[in-house]
């Protein structure tokens, strides 16, 4: 039942992310971002989410069946505190891959639909098509 498709999508998709380039504005530029470096990015953070949301399940599966200790008092308030706390990083993770993931792909068929149209998503011109 494993959803992961490569090994260690957060650690890859940590070790991609400098990469990509930024803006005068500090906030990625996409557009500028290598074709190859977009795809590696999207698959990442796909994954990183994949394996975000399949955590959140495992842990709340396993929180339900803890429910009986705690309240019998035998697991401390803290560390369902704590799981709490990793629950809702997990959560935003899920969704900041899912941002990242949906900007790539954005960028990535804006450049599919210029060189059907004839031109490249960065303004310069394809050579021509032969009739």
């Amino acid at each position: 039942m494993s959803t992961q498709a490569r090994c260690r999508p957060m650690q890859d998709l940590l070790a991609t992310l400098p990469a990509l380039p930024l803006g005068a504005d500090g906030k990625p530029d996409y557009a500028a971002a290598d074709t190859a470096l977009l795809l590696q990015l999207c698959e990442h953070a796909e994954d990183c989410m994949r394996v975000a949301q399949s955590g959140l399940q495992g842990i709340g599966t396993l929180l339900v069946h803890a429910a009986p200790e705690a309240d019998m008092g035998s697991i401390a308030g803290d560390v369902i505190e704590a799981l709490g706390h990793l629950l809702a990083e997990l959560g935003d993770l899920a969704g900041q891959c899912l941002i990242l993931a949906g900007a790539c792909r954005a960028q990535l068929a804006s450049r599919k639909a210029a060189e059907a149209e004839g031109t490249h998503a960065r303004g310069s011109p394809l050579l021509p098509r032969r009739a």
